[in-house]
């Protein structure tokens, strides 16, 4: 578990998949003897905020506790927008490229090219979709109800709206994308012939892993963090909306 005290360099020693986290929070690599607090404190990330992220990553039984008060949702709104980018920016096209290089490099026949290829256009264009979604409806609301829940006279129109919609309702509908990925890693080790590359096709293999585990993790944090801070807002608000 990593903690406020403990010295950033050390942290990321012992957790290597922090890694991919820390362009999100632009920090970057150069700590020194610097805690955890200390870094974050120095690049302005909410330290409170960046333990609950890197926590809920390590650890699937992680959950978050009193620290989910201690930060604004729109942190949590603005830590998503980075990771999409870093999504659809870096991590979608490595795998990608990976792709296509593979293909390219083996005797596959055509057939096989546009299995493979088709199968990981139909992914990308599922997964654009769901960051598509999240973006114009799912974000613009979890800022909404920030904003409105710092008024003394929230607007009627939007506490109707809680009346008969909430997060809940997006956690219902929450797409796990990982599971298509997992699909593509299996055609891969059981279905194409064996590549001439068989090194290059490891690297396809482990971006892939990589990858996944990523949308796990994000999706864990979005379920773990994100989804109760949210509900907790909401109920805050409606109550105070009966109290007046």
């Amino acid at each position: 578990m990593i903690t406020r005290n403990m010295h950033m360099c050390q942290a990321v020693l012992e957790n290597h998949q922090l890694l991919p986290l820390f362009p999100r929070f632009n920090l970057k690599l150069g700590f020194g003897e610097m805690s955890v607090e200390e870094v974050c404190s120095t690049h302005q990330v909410n330290t409170d905020f960046f333990l609950e992220i890197a926590n809920s990553y390590l650890d699937d039984d992680y959950v978050p506790g009193e620290g989910l008060s201690r930060f604004s949702l729109g942190t949590v709104v603005k830590y998503l927008y980075s990771t999409h980018s870093y999504y659809v920016m870096t991590a979608l096209p490595q795998v990608e490229v990976k792709i296509h290089h593979l293909l390219d490099q083996s005797n596959f026949s055509d057939k096989e090219v546009n299995l493979v290829t088709g199968f990981f256009n139909d992914y990308k264009k599922e997964f654009l979709g769901h960051i598509s979604k999240e973006e114009q409806n799912v974000l613009p609301y979890i800022l909404e109800l920030e904003e409105q829940s710092t008024r003394d006279h929230p607007d009627p129109a939007f506490i109707e709206k809680l009346h008969t919609y909430s997060i809940s309702e997006f956690e219902k509908e929450h797409d796990r994308l990982e599971t298509s990925l997992e699909n593509l890693s299996r055609l891969i080790i059981k279905y194409l012939p064996p590549s001439e590359d068989f090194q290059l096709c490891i690297q396809v293999l482990n971006e892939l892993a990589a990858l996944v585990k990523d949308l796990v993790d994000h999706a864990n944090m979005e379920d773990k963090v994100l989804i109760p801070r949210v509900l907790e807002l909401e109920r805050e608000l409606l109550h105070k909306n009966d109290s007046t």
